[in-house]
């Protein structure tokens, strides 16, 4: 990822960021950010723009999918009706989530990777008032790359050889806690 960021510049940042953010949970956004800081601890770019990049990448890609979720979350579900009957609760849980919880759940949900992809389809579906999404999404975002960008830029060279050889490894160990989490609450629904 370093050489890759490190070829092409701050467009693979914005552009890696937004996909991710946008709804591909899987794309490494916050390893782009990671690299790109790391790289401009080294004198290869600025620190500020990659920032700069990586926060307006999550916020436009935030506001991507919120507009997303809220035009055809439903028509997406409803597509299928074996899938609509199956998250009926879910999304009218969603939505009662997000008029309680909404603002919190946007700002915190960047610095988890799987809530980060998809946080702004989930606000739009669950009818998130887009002034509060907006001011909130930008927020977060503005914190998450702020915050990731500084600690990597800091670390510096460690942060690349880290990146480098343990990506794959990080990888692993976030999938083992995700599904550890949902198997919780799976056998917690069950009983």
């Amino acid at each position: 990822m370093t050489h890759f960021v490190s070829q092409y510049g701050l467009w693979v940042v914005f552009v890696v960021v937004f996909l991710e953010v946008a709804g591909l949970p899987f794309i490494p956004g916050e390893t782009a950010l990671i690299a790109a800081s790391a790289l401009a601890s080294q004198g290869h770019g600025s620190i500020v723009w990659t920032i700069v990049a990586a926060a307006a990448a999550a916020v436009l890609g935030a506001c991507v999918g919120y507009v997303l979720g809220r035009a055809y979350g439903k028509r997406i579900l409803s597509a299928w009706p074996w899938f609509e009957r199956v998250s009926k609760k879910g999304v009218e849980r969603s939505e009662e989530f997000f008029d309680r919880h909404g603002s919190k759940a946007v700002f915190l949900g960047r610095f988890f990777p799987i809530v980060r992809a998809t946080i702004g389809w989930m606000a739009g579906f669950g009818k998130m008032p887009w002034p509060k999404f907006l001011l909130w999404n930008v927020l977060g975002a503005v914190a998450w790359a702020t915050l990731i960008g500084l600690l990597s830029y800091y670390l510096g060279e460690a942060v690349i050889k880290g990146v480098e050889r343990d990506v794959g490894l990080g990888i692993g160990i976030i999938a083992a806690i995700v599904l550890v989490l949902a198997g919780i609450h799976l056998l917690r629904r069950r009983s």
